[in-house]
């Protein structure tokens, strides 16, 4: 049996495990059918800033928490997309999914829902399985989800894109999707992004699990690539009503093609580790300090581009005041 086929039967066997005997992991939906949810559990209420948290009272300490999280969160989002986004959120905090169900409409499988036209957020301690959830991870996915839409004008976007701009930043670290697109690398392939996009609106759940994998991978390589400005100049070429193709040519001076074609090229290199552990011959677990490693090194090689633009505004302000201070300067009127 060739190495190919091997990490394709493994792949399938493990999405099978994970998604029908393992702990289900925590789903997301996009948009719920109502604006204005009424979720009668959520009586209790935060304000931070412009934050408004409803909660269940039970989920009191939870709730602090969120409420210490949430700021820092929302400034990293929207620095990375827009630099300033309107920061107006009303979030819901239910102890249940179907509770989430019941309040706006969405299926008993969502555990967070965002609603990007009103800013509405619904997020559930509780998975549909009954584990608990990821809190920061979910919230953080569904307020992806309002500062995209808020960033490009609420233009209409793939629904692939949407998905994995809040998956690259619900969970940056993300073995498991790390472990499904290596799969797909060295299995049946990883699928063209039109095929992704018939993949988000289908009904396979595979198809569906490697398409989030593959639609974060995408947007990280988009996010990682230089400092981050590329990635808001496309924001702002979407938000002005460019087309989302002829977007990334102004932004990134790269068609979405070729952009596709550099993230591909890559791949296997990335997932090189995957033949070994497919095989048996090393746990995955053993390999978690090396992804860990390399997003790390991702996150400071954004840090250091934004100090290095923020050093030359200060060089520029101090070569202007420089040049105020010289004798006999005098400025014309405005």
């Amino acid at each position: 049996m060739s190495l190919a086929l091997v990490a394709a039967v493994l792949l399938y066997v493990g999405l099978f495990v994970g998604l029908f005997v393992g702990p289900v992991g925590v789903a997301h939906a996009e948009s719920g059918t109502l604006a204005g949810w009424q979720l009668s559990t959520a009586s209790s209420e935060l304000i931070v800033g412009r934050v408004t948290l409803r909660y269940d009272p039970s989920l009191a300490d939870e709730a602090r928490e969120l409420a210490d999280y949430i700021p820092g969160s929302w400034r990293e989002i929207e620095k990375a997309l827009a630099g300033d986004l309107d920061d107006r959120l009303t979030i819901n905090f239910v102890a249940h999914a179907g509770r989430i169900a019941e309040g706006t409409g969405m299926p008993r499988w969502a555990a967070g829902v965002a609603h990007s036209e009103s800013g509405e957020i619904v997020i559930s301690k509780h998975a549909p399985d009954g584990s608990l959830s990821d809190l920061d991870s979910l919230l953080r996915h569904e307020m992806a989800h309002v500062a995209l839409y808020r960033a490009t004008g609420g233009q209409e976007l793939p629904r692939w894109f949407h998905e994995g701009v809040a998956e690259s930043f619900g969970n940056e670290i993300d073995l498991l999707r790390s472990q499904t697109l290596a799969g797909a690398v060295f299995g049946p392939g990883v699928p063209a992004l039109d095929q992704l996009e018939d993949n988000f609106h289908g009904i396979d759940p595979i198809a569906v699990t490697v398409s989030y994998a593959a639609a974060r991978d995408f947007v990280n390589h988009l996010r990682y690539r230089d400092d981050g400005s590329d990635l808001r100049q496309l924001m702002t070429e979407l938000r002005r009503g460019t087309n989302f193709e002829a977007a990334f040519v102004k932004a990134f001076d790269r068609s979405l093609g070729e952009l596709d074609g550099e993230w591909r090229s890559g791949l296997t290199g990335r997932f090189v580790w995957f033949p070994v552990i497919s095989s048996g011959g090393l746990p995955f677990a053993a390999l978690s300090p090396l992804v860990v490693i390399a997003a790390v090194r991702r996150r400071r090689q954004l840090k250091a581009g934004w100090d290095r633009l923020s050093r030359e505004d200060e060089a520029l302000h101090a070569e202007v005041a420089a040049v105020l201070r010289r004798p006999g300067l005098v400025l014309a009127p405005s």
